[in-house]
C-alpha cells in the first residue's frame, strides 16, 4: 500500500508537471507570435528538465582553466542576441546575486537594484571622482614598497600574491581610511594576515551557490564552514565601523571637524562618510563589503593580466617603457597619465583579451524583444518573458572576429590606435599600476612554462599558474 501510494504521488508530480510545462509553452508561443517573434533555437539538453547537463559542462571548463569554453561553442552554434545596447532597463542583477550573495556581501551596489542600488551608487560615485583618482601620492608608497620585495637578481617571483597585497594595502586605505600595510616590513595587523583569507574563503563558498541557483539547498552541508567564515570577515571590518564611530564622537565632543580624522591621504574615505549618515553597522559593513570587494580584486587582476601579457612579449615592454622614459622626471599626474597612449592601448587591450569579469547573468524583468536568437538560423527577434535569465559573455563580445577582426584572440595593443571605446568592448574597470615598474626595470621576462593563459574562478578571472616573472634592472 505504501509503496502503490509512493507511485501515485510520484506520478501526480510528474502529471503536474507536464501540464504546467505545456500551459507554460503554449503561453509563450501565442505571446511570441503576438509579438511578431520567433521561437528561440534551443540547446539540445541531456537533461532537459534541470539543465544540470550544462552546469556539469561549465563546471569541466572551469577545471581545464578554460572557462569559457561552452560560451564559445554556444555562440558559434547558435549565434548572437542583444541585451544591454538599449534594453538595459528591463534586465536586473538582484533575483540571481541576492539570496547567494546576501550572507556575505548583505545589501549594497553589487546584491541589490532599484532605489537601493541608485543609493549606493551615489554614496559610492566620490571614490572614483577625478580628485580622489588623482591622488597618487599614497598608492605610490604601496608600489613602492612592492618594488622593494622584487629580487634585483634576475630571479623568478611570483607577482600575483604582491599584487594582491597591493590592492588589499590600496583599497582599506581609501574604503577603510587607514590601510592594512600587508607590504610593510614593520606590519604586525591582523588585517593583513586574516582578512585576504578569510575574504577569498567566503567568495569561494558563495560561488557555488550562486552557479546552482535555485538548487543551492544541495550545500547545505558546507553552510555552517560558509557562515562561520562570513562572520570573521564581517568581524574585521566591525572593528574598523567601531573604531570610526569611537573617534567621530570624539571629535563631536571635542568640537572638532570629523573630516579631520584618520591617517588615509585621500579625501573622501568611504567608512567616514557612511558613519557621518548612519549608526547602522549591519548596513555600513555591507555598503564596504560591495565596494571592497571589487576594490581590492579587480584593479589587482587588470595589473596581473598586463604584466603576465607583456611578460610574453618583449617588444611590448620596450615600447611601453620608452613612452614612460620620455616624460623624463615630470611629477606623476593624473593629466600626465592620460597622454601615455600606448600604456592605455596596453591596458585596453589586456581588459579585452582577459577581461577581470568573464560575463554576467542577467534576470529579465519585464517582456522584451531580443534582435535574434530565433527561427531556425537564428537571424529572428525572440521575446523574453519576465523571470527569464540570460548569460552575458564579455570574453566572447571582446574575441568576436566580426568586430575585432580574424586576429581578434592575438594581443596586438597597436589595434586600439585611434579606436573609440564603445559598446563592442565592456572592460570592468581600467588603470595606470605598471608606471613605477616601467621607470625602475629595464626588462621583463616571463619566467612560466605556460604560455596561455589558463585561468580560475572565483567571480573574478586570474592565472591559475601566477604571473611568474624576472625583472632585469638598470645595470
Amino acid at each position: 500500500m505504501f509503496k502503490d501510494g509512493v507511485l501515485a504521488i510520484l506520478a501526480s508530480a510528474i502529471f503536474i508537471y507536464f501540464l504546467y510545462y505545456t500551459f507554460k509553452e503554449l503561453s509563450y508561443r501565442l505571446a511570441s507570435r503576438k509579438a511578431g517573434c520567433s521561437s528561440p533555437i534551443r540547446y539540445w539538453h541531456w537533461d532537459p528538465i534541470l539543465g544540470f547537463d550544462l552546469l556539469l559542462r561549465k563546471i569541466k571548463d572551469m577545471n581545464k582553466g578554460d572557462s569559457e569554453a561552452t560560451d564559445r561553442e554556444i555562440l558559434k552554434a547558435y549565434g548572437k542576441t542583444t541585451i544591454l545596447a538599449t534594453q538595459v532597463d528591463r534586465f536586473d542583477n538582484e533575483p540571481m546575486n541576492h539570496k547567494p550573495c546576501q550572507p556575505f556581501l548583505g545589501d549594497g551596489i553589487i546584491t541589490r537594484d532599484g532605489a537601493f542600488w541608485k543609493r549606493s551608487r551615489q554614496l559610492t560615485n566620490p571614490i572614483f571622482s577625478r580628485a580622489q583618482v588623482s591622488t597618487l601620492a599614497p598608492f605610490e608608497v604601496h608600489v613602492g614598497r612592492m618594488i622593494r620585495r622584487i629580487p634585483r637578481d634576475g630571479s623568478t617571483v611570483d607577482l600575483q600574491p604582491l599584487l594582491k597585497m597591493l590592492f588589499l594595502d590600496s583599497s582599506t586605505e581609501f574604503i577603510f581610511g587607514k590601510s592594512a600595510n600587508s607590504l610593510s616590513s614593520e606590519t604586525n595587523s591582523p588585517v593583513a594576515r586574516r582578512l585576504p583569507v578569510l575574504f577569498n574563503q567566503a567568495l569561494e563558498g558563495m560561488f557555488p551557490r550562486l552557479m546552482l541557483g535555485r538548487f543551492a539547498f544541495l550545500l547545505k552541508g558546507s553552510e555552517k564552514q560558509c557562515k562561520k567564515t562570513c562572520a570573521e570577515v564581517h568581524a574585521i571590518i566591525d572593528g574598523y565601523i567601531d573604531e570610526e564611530m569611537e573617534l567621530q564622537a570624539k571629535l563631536k565632543t571635542q568640537g572638532k571637524e570629523l573630516d579631520t580624522d584618520g591617517d588615509s591621504a585621500y579625501g573622501y574615505v568611504l567608512l567616514r562618510e557612511l558613519v557621518k549618515q548612519t549608526d547602522d553597522k549591519e548596513y555600513i559593513r555591507s555598503e564596504l563589503a560591495n565596494i571592497f570587494f571589487p576594490a581590492r580584486d579587480t584593479a589587482a587582476m587588470l595589473t596581473r593580466n598586463v604584466i603576465f601579457m607583456v611578460a610574453r612579449r618583449p617588444e611590448v615592454w620596450d615600447k611601453l617603457r620608452a613612452e614612460v622614459l620620455a616624460i623624463g622626471d615630470a611629477e606623476l599626474t593624473f593629466e600626465l597619465l592620460k597622454t601615455l597612449k600606448y600604456t592605455h592601448a596596453v591596458m585596453n587591450e589586456t581588459l579585452r583579451l582577459n577581461t577581470p569579469v568573464g560575463g554576467s547573468w542577467k534576470t529579465c524583468v519585464s517582456p522584451c524583444i531580443l534582435p535574434h536568437g530565433g527561427g531556425s538560423t537564428g537571424r529572428d527577434p525572440i521575446l523574453l518573458q519576465s523571470g527569464d535569465q540570460v548569460r552575458i559573455s564579455f570574453v566572447e563580445l571582446h574575441t568576436d572576429p566580426e568586430i575585432w577582426g580574424d586576429d581578434a584572440r592575438v594581443f596586438r595593443p597597436e589595434r586600439w590606435d585611434g579606436l573609440k571605446q564603445s559598446w563592442n568592448h565592456i572592460p570592468f574597470m581600467g588603470g595606470r599600476r605598471i608606471y613605477m615598474l616601467l621607470r625602475e626595470f629595464k626588462a621583463l621576462e616571463n619566467r612560466d612554462e605556460c604560455f596561455e593563459y589558463v585561468d580560475k574562478i572565483v567571480f573574478t578571472r586570474e592565472s591559475r599558474h601566477g604571473v611568474k616573472v624576472a625583472f632585469v634592472p638598470e645595470s
